[in-house]
């Protein structure tokens, strides 16, 4: 029987954008997004087809000006959709030609590694990574032919090659510091504003330690010239989760943690941190329960008895702070290097002692998290072993079994603030997480009020960070003068701190 082969009939689909300028546009989506070969249609024109590669994008005028993009009727909408096969090489393109990329190499159904970008004219543009078939099979027959546990161990080999020589200089650095029990405070580059607001809280004689990680000369310069704190700065690029295997192996004495995104609005807890018992593992702020209602603390602020952790070790106890799971997997999504140590036969058994089994019979995270989180496991294994972690404070931290409860109607978030002390949270990495539009919002805002009376002072790439977030709050239809009250008003309404504690937080008198 004849008539077509339905099977064989190729389909390529174009996304239609509207634009109220066409010729400026497919300019912007030359110039911007790198779609370089332009069809402009009719004289006037009424309509661009602008092309990259493969892809395609008919752009058609519009008598309407502003936000013209489907986003407006659905939080998470695209406009378009393209897929790539190098995501890195894409973002690389894009951040070159200085287009708007609201989120980069985030997580979503479509892809694990996706791209988003918003044009002039309010269309957001999703890039996502497609999986090739070819390299996934190659993946395949060699991890067939090489068993996991050596794969892992190989990895591990080559991590710990690329680290030594910076852990060696860490290690100088940490036995050359003078005073009191130090508290470091990790961060990566483009994050001084958030360190500069929440070093201001810190007491002078709370020996707060700088720990920078790859940064840029300008930024060492101005830490170095703004802020009387010790600094180091790992020349290479870690993750926390590395810092904290570094500072396990570099301190010869108990030591803290403070995330540079955690206000500390009363000092007399620094004291109380450092006051360690004997018995106890970790003092902490924010802890959760794991098996039997025992408290686990959360890093963001945290004092370690390293006694403790010596003891651990000796007895061949000890586990690492970093995170574990059952696969050794890596989560990029946090940090390209952050990546999860697999439990020992004996470590298994240890966490075994305080956990639950799950169906394999092996020790469940707590708090149905899929992997053991920074500090987690170590914790758990100091329970085991006869140590405690200790609340210094009662603030709930929610986990994943938790979180999108509901109470009288108000939204439960996942950590209380008090007072005394506020925790921000992802505030290095929110960029690369497709969060709901309202939340997206509130850490633009946040970004910008740490930002806002800063940036002169900074070095110059911070005005262009500013102008990024001045542009992205518009997006989400608000003013720069709007961004701080917004700010206010989620932390006294929504969080129930008096209104001194949130100017505090807002740059405020500490």
């Amino acid at each position: 029987m004849g008539g077509i082969n339905r099977e064989h009939v190729r389909l390529h689909g174009v996304p239609c954008l509207l634009v109220d300028q066409v010729v400026e546009a497919a300019e912007y989506y030359r110039d911007r997004l790198g779609f370089t070969h332009v069809e402009l249609l009719e004289d006037p024109p009424v309509a661009a087809v602008v092309r990259r590669g493969s892809a395609a994008v008919l752009l058609q005028a519009v008598t309407q000006s502003g936000d013209v993009s489907l986003r407006q009727f659905a939080e998470q909408a695209w406009d378009a959709l393209f897929e790539v096969d190098d995501i890195e090489a894409l973002a690389t393109d894009l951040r070159r030609r200085h287009a708007d990329v609201q989120v980069g190499l985030g997580i979503t159904p479509v892809s694990n590694r996706t791209l988003e970008v918003r044009d002039k004219w309010g269309n957001v543009l999703a890039f996502a990574e497609r999986a090739d078939r070819r390299r996934l099979n190659a993946r395949r027959i060699a991890r067939a032919a090489v068993p996991a546990p050596v794969r892992r161990s190989w990895a591990q080999a080559r991590r710990d090659r690329e680290d030594r020589p910076h852990q060696r200089e860490l290690h100088r650095f940490c036995r050359s510091l003078r005073g009191s029990d130090p508290f470091y405070m990790y961060f990566t580059r483009g994050l001084l504003h958030w360190v500069y607001q929440a070093q201001r809280h810190v007491p002078a004689d709370v020996n707060l330690v700088l720990l920078g990680s790859d940064l840029p000369d300008a930024e060492v310069d101005w830490l170095r010239a703004n802020v009387d704190r010790p600094l180091h700065n790992i020349r290479l690029g870690v993750d926390d989760n590395t810092t904290w295997e570094f500072l396990f192996s570099a301190n010869d004495r108990n030591f803290g943690w403070l995330d540079i995104d955690c206000f500390v609005l009363a000092p007399q807890l620094f004291t109380e941190m450092a006051t360690i018992a004997d018995d106890v593992a970790v003092n902490g702020i924010w802890t959760y329960p794991v098996a039997d209602g025992l408290p686990i603390a959360c890093t963001h602020f945290a004092f370690v008895n390293l006694q403790a952790a010596h003891a651990l070790q000796r007895g061949g106890a000890a586990m690492s702070p970093t995170n574990y799971d059952w696969n050794g997997s890596n989560i990029s999504l946090m940090h390209p290097r952050t990546h999860c140590r697999v439990p020992s036969p004996r470590q298994r058994r240890e966490l075994l002692k305080v956990l639950p089994p799950d169906a394999h019979g092996r020790p469940c995270p707590p708090g149905g998290s899929p992997f053991f989180d920074t500090l987690v496991a170590y914790q758990v294994s100091a329970y085991a072993n006869g140590y405690r972690t200790h609340p210094v404070r009662p603030l709930a931290h929610r986990t994943e079994d938790s979180l999108g409860e509901t109470a009288n109607g108000k939204r439960v978030w996942q950590q209380d603030m008090s007072p005394e002390v506020v925790h921000v949270g992802g505030v290095s990495y929110y960029q690369r997480y497709f969060h709901s539009p309202a939340l997206r919002a509130m850490y633009l805002a946040a970004e910008y009020a740490m930002l806002r009376g800063l940036v002169d002072r900074l070095p110059a790439s911070y005005g262009g960070r500013l102008a990024r977030i001045t542009t992205g709050l518009a997006h989400h239809r608000l003013r720069p003068s709007d961004a701080v009250a917004l700010v206010h008003h989620h932390l006294t309404e929504d969080r129930g701190l008096p209104g001194p504690a949130a100017d505090q937080v807002l740059g405020g008198k500490p």
